[in-house]
């Protein structure tokens, strides 16, 4: 079992080096420009990409730690320090992928896929495999194509398959594969679910069968599964505080949430700890010391019980990468899901939040209605445009926006000759675009349009 939960490449030398090479590339650090839940300002008092990605390397830290003193059918602490550093990896590139403007970037851009895919000039030159693989855009499978395919950071196996959330190419999806892997549930179908979560482009499928090899499991590697977890703990967590910030949440608003708990018999545990008039008295105090102790005390619980569904069924988790939730009540995990819809009503749906939105798709919607022209070109033009020796002039110009090292891996994807010219300059679009940051996005939509 310890050598399963290791996997392959898992030495200490091989992870430290994978995060020296995450901590020089480019993308981290554009991820300070990048958008959490609310918009960028001066005072950088709220989250951003880069920060969130901070906070859940170190929850990830505190799992590997309370999985050593729960699990006991097995010692972890030989492993400890590889394991912390391998999750800490993976947690820092967790959100590389995404684009500008968040999750509501990733649906503005299927919303694009979606319509070019099906033009005359384009829906024509591609299989309906390399269509069905880019109306699944999403940040995750970005990511692993970024810092592999884009960035050659060249990481070990394990590395990679930490933060594939969901090990499958869509074709593998609707195929049937990976019901059993959606992480915290599926959303609705799971047909529509594969169109959305589908955890690795055809243009990866290359590294995900040599993880599957090296790695000798095509399940969810179970450290993808940890940083998943830790990611869902550190942004509610962290949403909540920034709502406060910013006079979206008020204290009444989270008393009300704490007498809530109250009701819930199996919360029993819990309870004494958020009691209404116990948190009262800390806002009282003042709002740091109260929401100082309430992710104290739910974060507490949450890594506890995450851990115990663990440690309740190892090999379960080992062989699915999935923990099982099965015996008995989990406080901890229960309460976070109330918090998170509560956010989803009080937060995420707030006239800031949303006004951020519709100027994201304004941004991006115009960006890709400058770039789509490019689609437009045939093969020979369009490769004298991308080095400025031909076609049309304004192709040519626009072409010449876009980064060397994004031009770079397409005219190596084009001489390998595994897919459609045109599913390859629609990538290099997609790559371009989604790796801006928000402010990037911005300006570049101001001078395409003419805005000064």
């Amino acid at each position: 079992m310890l050598k399963e939960l290791a996997s392959l490449d898992f030495s200490p030398f091989g992870v430290e080096q994978d995060r020296l090479k995450i901590a020089m590339c480019a993308p981290l650090r554009r991820l300070q420009q990048k958008t959490q839940v609310f918009p960028l300002d001066v005072k950088a008092a709220s989250r951003n990409r880069l920060t969130h990605s901070l906070e859940v390397a170190e929850y990830t830290r505190l799992i590997a730690y309370e999985l050593v003193n729960q699990v006991k059918e097995v010692d972890l602490l030989p492993i400890l320090s590889p394991m912390v550093s391998c999750l800490h990896n993976a947690a820092i590139i967790h959100d590389i992928g995404n684009p500008p403007f968040g999750h509501f970037g990733e649906s503005l851009i299927r919303e694009w896929l979606k319509k070019a895919v099906n033009t005359e000039h384009v829906s024509s030159e591609i299989s309906d495999f390399e269509k069905d693989d880019l109306l699944t855009f999403n940040g995750n499978a970005q990511g692993l194509r970024l810092v592999n395919s884009i960035q050659n950071l060249n990481l070990t196996l394990g590395q990679y398959a930490s933060v594939i959330k969901v090990p499958y190419t869509i074709k593998e999806l609707l195929l049937g594969k990976g019901k059993g892997e959606s992480g915290n549930g599926i959303q609705g179908d799971f047909y529509s679910w594969s169109y959305s979560n589908a955890g690795v482009f055809l243009s990866e499928k290359h590294l995900l069968d040599a993880i599957r090899e090296g790695c000798n499991r095509d399940t969810r590697h179970p450290f993808a599964t940890i940083i998943e977890y830790s990611d869902d703990l550190a942004y509610v967590l962290a949403d909540l505080e920034d709502a406060f910030d910013r006079n979206m949440v008020n204290k009444y608003m989270i008393i009300r949430l704490c007498e809530r708990i109250s009701e819930y018999p199996e919360l029993n545990e819990l309870q004494s700890h958020l009691e209404p008039e116990k948190v009262r008295a800390l806002f009282k105090q003042g709002k740091t010391e109260a929401l100082f102790y309430l992710r104290e005390v739910i974060s507490y619980f949450y890594i506890r019980d995450f851990c115990a569904s663990i440690a309740n069924n190892l090999e379960h988790f080992l062989n699915t990468g999935e923990p099982d939730f099965s015996f008995g009540d989990y406080p901890g995990i229960t309460v976070l899901k109330m918090l998170k819809d509560f956010e989803y009503t009080a937060v995420y749906n707030h006239f800031e939040v949303q006004t951020l939105d519709l100027s994201g798709a304004s941004y991006i919607r115009g960006l890709f209605g400058a770039y789509e022209h490019l689609l437009t070109q045939s093969p020979d033009d369009f490769s004298k445009e991308l080095v400025a020796a031909g076609g049309e002039p304004f192709c040519m110009r626009i072409a010449s926006r876009i980064s060397r090292r994004h031009k770079l891996a397409y005219r190596q994807a084009c001489q390998e000759n595994n897919f459609s010219e045109m599913y390859l300059r629609i990538r290099l679009l997609v790559d371009y675009i989604s790796g801006m940051t928000d402010t990037f996005a911005a300006s570049e939509y101001r001078v395409l349009n003419g805005i000064h």
